[in-house]
């Protein structure tokens, strides 16, 4: 999977977030996430997903997901900070989501016991985990709540990001 790091100014606060002073704040409004190299101390792996899915209303209403998850070198498991903006079927920009909690790696979904999965376990912000099936080196695709792969995987998945300027 591609290491993807933020600059120095977004990767101190995520890093803030596994300092033991136990700091948890998202990134102010209006901070622009970048994502670039590698981080100046090269202790930690920051990977960042985003794409568009369609919400289950069924009124064509969509969920512009930012999955941004930062974890130790050579560990499994970490944080995540997630931001869900809702857009109406007319393209208007609805309420807006965020959350952060534990990033959990767990192997299996319903029907591929070998899948490797994401658990998104909020701490703050929801009450639901998300789940990620780790498709491939630059996917995901959003898991429903029994760990099924959507029928239409290409609609759900979640793209690696290099460079966004995004409101968290």
């Amino acid at each position: 999977m591609k290491k993807i790091v933020f600059t120095v100014l977004a990767a101190a606060a995520l890093m803030a977030c596994q300092s033991n002073n136990k700091q948890n704040r998202m990134l102010d409004e209006g901070e622009a996430v970048e994502i670039a190299g590698t981080d100046s101390t090269g202790m930690v792996d920051v990977f960042a997903y985003e794409g568009v899915i369609p919400s289950q209303s069924g009124k064509g209403d969509s969920i512009d997901y930012l999955v941004i998850i930062t974890q130790q070198i050579d560990t499994v498991n970490g944080v995540y900070q997630m931001t869900q903006t809702y857009v109406t079927a007319d393209g208007k920009t609805g309420r807006q989501m965020n959350s952060k909690g534990k990033k959990i790696f767990h192997r299996g979904t319903a029907r591929d016991k070998t899948a490797k999965v994401y658990k998104l376990i909020p701490d703050s912000g929801s009450n639901q985990t998300v789940n990620l099936w780790v498709e491939s080196d630059t996917t995901v695709v959003v898991l429903d709540d029994q760990m099924n792969a959507p029928a239409k995987p290409d609609k759900h998945r979640l793209k690696t990001v290099k460079h966004h300027k995004h409101h968290l």
